[in-house]
């Protein structure tokens, strides 16, 4: 009998569950986590692509609904379904994972304070809604800049990079008592040690506490004039890089703090000269692109096929369980961004990329007509390009070169001027 499988909030990249999950023997039902979606979601509400979907319901009378449907598993199919779908295993009985720590997979303060009681390597913090106290705090780090956001967000929304008490102020009177990405009331910020260099990424599906590591990447981005940050590119690594196996051991040992027995996750770190160092995980898919079909060609599972596979067929998913995939080929992916608010008026510049042997695809570019705003989270609003090869260095000069031209703002045609 096939089980079925709820999905709460199947929007951004959950809407690629269901459709795996469903190639995999499964049924879903799709459960909203409020009655509307949050806006930077809103686009994808309708992309759940279940079987049935049901209307908002609170979680009591939501879980009765799912009982009678007999419903077996709960998963989170974006960052804002976390929380409600802890929530409906619990009520249901649902083993999955850790109840007592649910709030930790969220509240980015908490989480980091997890990792800490566990004995792994964090970066100091401090939550608070006054401006003054943080900079009392960052004073006795010694550590210029500091890092303040929200802690409930997501998209890296509101990031601002601090090195005086001007700038924490005006960061903390931005943030605080503002409705964020997902529709949660800042009540104060959290202030954190920066970390350089790049993001490291690692994509995960655990299994009775067992965790397989999808994918592994280098997320490289620059910091924006004021606040925010610029994604540039994901490059997907091998584990031929120095601290790949270093990152993915430090990934486990995260999961299993903050209670990620089941399920996808896609866990933020940086390395420091003293070894990795959590951001933030998330326990969902990884968010923004996921394209299936260079996804496929790369990796012998997706981490949505690897969910899948554990959801509706956990013998076949045993075969791989604590593995850690490793590439069939190189992929790069490329941000492209605006450096000011517009509409487009010509996309001739697009020709450009036909040269490129590596080139993969585009998705998510704006049309002609279509309003885009000055880049400055991690939305992907302006769309990417997709570069793929068996060899490395022809990745490379091409990703160097469709950097270069979205750096120079050449693949389009933009109208800055204001409407009236």
């Amino acid at each position: 009998m096939s089980p079925l499988i709820a999905i709460v909030d199947g929007y951004s990249t959950g809407r690629y569950l269901a459709p795996q999950i469903h190639r995999f023997g499964g049924s879903t039902v799709h459960v909203p986590s409020s009655p509307e979606p949050p806006k930077i979601l809103e686009r994808t509400r309708d992309a759940h692509g279940a079987n049935k979907s049901l209307p908002y319901a609170a979680a009591d009378s939501m879980a009765a609904h799912l009982r009678e449907l007999g419903v077996e598993r709960v998963i989170a199919g974006a960052e804002s379904g976390v929380l409600f779908a802890d929530e409906l295993c619990r009520r249901l009985g649902i083993d999955w994972n850790t109840t007592e720590s649910s709030r930790a997979r969220r509240d980015k303060y908490e989480m980091i304070e997890q990792l800490r009681r566990c004995g792994l390597r964090v970066v100091g913090q401090v939550r608070s809604a006054d401006a003054e106290e943080i900079h009392r705090w960052a004073q006795a780090q010694r550590q210029w800049p500091i890092v303040i956001k929200p802690v409930m967000s997501t998209s890296s929304e509101d990031v601002f990079f601090c090195r005086d008490i001007a700038q924490i102020r005006e960061a903390t009177d931005t943030i605080v008592g503002k409705r964020n990405f997902l529709d949660v009331l800042n009540v104060d910020v959290l202030a954190q040690t920066y970390l350089d260099g790049p993001i490291y990424v690692v994509n995960s599906v655990s299994h009775g506490g067992t965790h397989t590591t999808s994918d592994v990447w280098q997320f490289d981005f620059e910091r924006t004039p004021g606040k925010g940050i610029r994604m540039l590119q994901h490059t997907l690594l091998s584990r031929s890089f120095e601290k790949f196996d270093e990152l993915v051991a430090y990934n486990n040992a995260a999961l299993t703090a903050l209670g990620i027995h089941n399920g996808p996750s896609h866990t933020e770190l940086k390395l420091t000269e003293h070894g990795p160092s959590m951001i933030e995980t998330g326990a969902r898919l990884m968010g923004a692109t996921i394209e299936d079909e260079p996804f496929k060609r790369s990796l012998p599972y997706t981490q949505v096929e690897l969910t899948a596979m554990a959801l509706c067929a956990p013998e076949e998913f045993a075969k791989l369980s604590g593995s850690v995939q490793q590439p069939r080929t190189g992929l790069a992916i490329v941000w492209v961004h605006f450096d000011t608010e517009g509409r487009i008026t010509g996309d001739a510049g697009l020709s450009q990329l036909a040269g490129i042997s590596s080139l993969a695809g585009c998705y998510g570019l704006p049309a002609i007509g279509d309003q885009v705003g000055r880049s400055q989270d991690t939305t992907g609003r302006g769309g990417f390009i997709y570069l793929q090869s068996d060899n490395e260095l022809d990745l490379h000069r091409d990703s160097r070169r469709v950097c270069r031209l979205v750096r120079e703002q050449s693949l389009f045609d933009l109208d800055t001027r204001k409407a009236n």
